[in-house]
This record gives structure tokens, C-alpha cells and sequence, in this order.
């Protein structure tokens, strides 16, 4: 009985530290472009810092269900966050704009790292969705 209430708690941790990972690698290693010379940032710096909020809040959601003993609410929050993850994969280049040139970092590093790492946070949420569905109630 110890053993799967440790797994129910920790298993939705993994796509919350995926998530985390996602926030800090999009505003370190795999940013977008950087500050022009003037000062001034490109539209793809707006896009790079509303990916790494949305991954905040979605490590957020997966981390409080994580300690959710109610299963309703428990299933909600991690529906929502596999929802918000989804979002994410879709907005560099489709609901925020990025640079023109498709050459630029923001295409070539930021895009496709944001897009990978949305995928895995959305597919381990699933992964982490099916035992609360199974579970007739979330042990405490």
C-alpha cells in the first residue's frame, strides 16, 4: 500500500519537471534570438518568454495534482495541464509571430525544442492520467 502511494504522488512529478526543464531551457540554452544592438528584442523574444510562462504554469498544475487526493479534482487539473501543454507546442510561429528569416535561432533552436519538449510533457501527462482514472479513490 506504501509503494503505490508514493507512485500515485510522484508519477505526476515527472511531466511537472518536464515541464520545469521546458521553462529553463527555452530562457537559457535553447532561447530565441537575442537583444539587437539598439536594445530592442525581436518578436521571437515575446514568444520565447510566453513559452516559458505557460510551461511554469503547466509544472504548476502537474505539481499541486501531484498532492490532489481528491480524484475529481486530481483528474481535472492534469486534463487541463495536458490541455495547456498542447497549447505550447502551438505557439512559436502559430499564435505568437517569430522572426522572418527561417534561418534565424529562434526556428532553428527554440521552435523545434519548444515542440519536442511540449510533446513529451503532453504524452507523460497522459501516462500519468491513466492510473487516476483507474484508481477508484487517490490513497492518502
Amino acid at each position: 500500500m506504501m509503494q503505490k502511494t508514493k507512485k500515485s504522488t510522484l508519477l505526476p512529478l515527472i511531466p511537472a519537471s518536464l515541464s520545469a526543464l521546458l521553462a529553463l531551457g527555452v530562457s537559457t540554452v535553447f532561447s530565441a534570438c537575442d537583444q539587437l544592438e539598439d536594445g530592442t528584442w525581436m518578436h521571437c523574444h515575446h514568444c520565447q518568454n510566453t513559452t516559458a510562462l505557460s510551461a511554469v504554469g503547466v509544472a504548476a498544475l502537474f505539481g499541486v495534482s501531484a498532492f490532489i487526493r481528491n480524484k475529481t479534482l486530481r483528474i481535472t487539473l492534469q486534463i487541463l495541464a495536458i490541455l495547456a501543454s498542447i497549447l505550447i507546442f502551438f505557439i512559436p510561429g502559430i499564435l505568437c509571430p517569430m522572426c522572418m528569416m527561417r534561418t534565424m535561432r529562434c526556428y532553428m533552436v527554440f521552435q523545434p525544442f519548444t515542440r519536442v519538449m511540449s510533446v513529451l510533457v503532453a504524452l507523460s501527462g497522459l501516462i500519468t492520467l491513466i492510473p487516476s482514472f483507474k484508481a477508484k479513490r487517490i490513497e492518502s
